[in-house]
């Protein structure tokens, strides 16, 4: 491995360690906006019994969520392997 192919493994492994957080961020606190960042566009996301877009996840779960009380993800044992 080059010096700049590992470089640009550390890169990409923290952008997906960003994204979980963001996702579960705006999921503990109900940010949008963070949510919304933490998937592409055309992204799809299965959740339990949901599966379709993520766009329509989103717009499903934050009614829930600002009903619900305050929420804490605890993010450990994560293992990003890049192929």
């Amino acid at each position: 491995m080059t010096s700049d192919t590992a470089l640009q493994s550390l890169l990409d492994r923290e952008a997906i360690r960003e994204c979980i957080f963001s996702y579960c961020r705006g999921i503990d606190r109900v940010d949008e906006a963070a949510l919304r960042g933490s998937y592409w566009p055309d992204a799809t996301d299965r959740h339990g019994p949901y599966q379709g877009t993520a766009t329509s996840f989103i717009e499903a779960a934050l009614p829930k969520l600002r009903e619900g009380g305050r929420m804490i993800h605890h993010v450990g044992n994560l293992s990003i392997v890049l192929r």
